[in-house]
């Protein structure tokens, strides 16, 4: 599969029978070759996640729009969008869908709306969204431990499963405690390519993750990623 890092936490994963795009929010999208089915999923409706315009931009024809419950869109709103409701399914935590040659399965955000499992191909692919151990330091003490055991509880049932290739949080804004969401992923689920995203461009914190004594046991699976539209082959 072909993978290009958008920015932020958006990619584009290219497949031989379909093409999957992932937390778009602005900016231009690559060709894609829309002679196949489009997947087109948004965690939720942080404004760094998504864009009501993704819509317009893409159409109807030929493509599936799979959006976290957060995101509301009135009978006006989807009239003023083009929506067309048969192409527009709002998911849950705890939900499957399966569409054409595709299924999907929403698991719980510690944040907003929810993270993705996409099967295609016989592959598996996973989109975090903002599902991660959030901590800040201008947090209570007990706000944080809470977000712990959330998130905690959240993976605990993912342990040991497989991912072809998994989107992650690594978000500097968090300081000493950047690693701990990726680091518990990559410990919990056997994931082959860990990608790391939300990073806010600072594309320096992944060299410093695999700098960590913490990543050994794992960091060569993790992808550097430098610029916006890097692509990768996975």
């Amino acid at each position: 599969m072909k993978i290009t890092f958008l920015y932020h936490s958006a990619f584009l994963v290219e497949l031989e029978t379909c093409s999957l795009l992932f937390d778009w929010h602005g900016g231009r999208i690559p060709d894609i070759d829309r002679s196949k089915p489009l997947y087109v999923f948004t965690s939720h409706h942080h404004g760094d996640h998504y864009a009501p315009e993704i819509f317009s931009l893409l159409g109807m024809e030929g493509t599936r729009y799979v959006l976290g419950s957060c995101i509301r869109l009135s009978a006006r709103r989807r009239e003023a969008l083009g929506i067309r409701d048969d192409h527009v399914f709002r998911l849950g935590a705890g939900r499957q869908l399966t569409l054409g040659p595709i299924t999907v399965e929403t698991i719980h955000s510690t944040d907003a709306g929810v993270a993705f499992f996409v099967q295609a191909e016989g592959k598996t692919i996973f989109h975090a969204g903002d599902l991660q151990w959030w901590q800040w330091a201008e947090e209570s003490a007990e706000w944080n431990r809470e977000m712990e055991r959330d998130f905690k509880r959240t993976i605990e049932p993912l342990r040991g499963r497989h991912v072809d290739v998994a989107f992650l949080v690594l978000d500097p804004r968090q300081g000493d405690d950047y690693w701990k969401g990726f680091d518990a992923f990559l410990r919990t689920m056997d994931i082959d390519a860990a990608f790391p995203m939300h990073s806010w461009e600072e594309f320096w914190i992944v060299k410093k993750l695999k700098r960590d004594p913490c990543s050994a046991p794992y960091r060569d699976r993790v992808r550097e990623i430098y610029y916006d539209g890097q692509t990768f082959t996975v």
